[in-house]
């Protein structure tokens, strides 16, 4: 097995909660304690904001390594080097 690396983490947290199961309100989740999300890259030191709440999770989770390694300083290093290389 050959050794690797972290690069980056995405920590993910989701929360405290309990479904409301009757009345008007039926289906619905109530938090004690939200959902929580943050990505953290070890090649830049990047850490981002923890974003709170069921929908900004979501959201978060879904782009965070891509969006971040679009803009990773410690990649665009790499990259240039290995594009002058060649």
């Amino acid at each position: 097995m050959t050794g690797r690396t972290v690069a980056d983490a995405l920590f993910i947290d989701c929360g405290d909660g309990y479904e409301i199961k009757q009345g008007d309100n039926a289906g619905e989740i109530k938090y004690r304690r939200p959902p929580r999300a943050r990505f953290e890259c070890v090649r830049c030191e990047y850490a981002s904001e923890i974003v709170t709440g069921p929908e900004a999770v979501k959201q978060f989770v879904a782009t965070a390594r891509t969006d971040h390694r679009a803009i990773c300083p410690a990649l665009r290093t790499t990259n240039q080097q290995g594009a002058q290389a060649a």
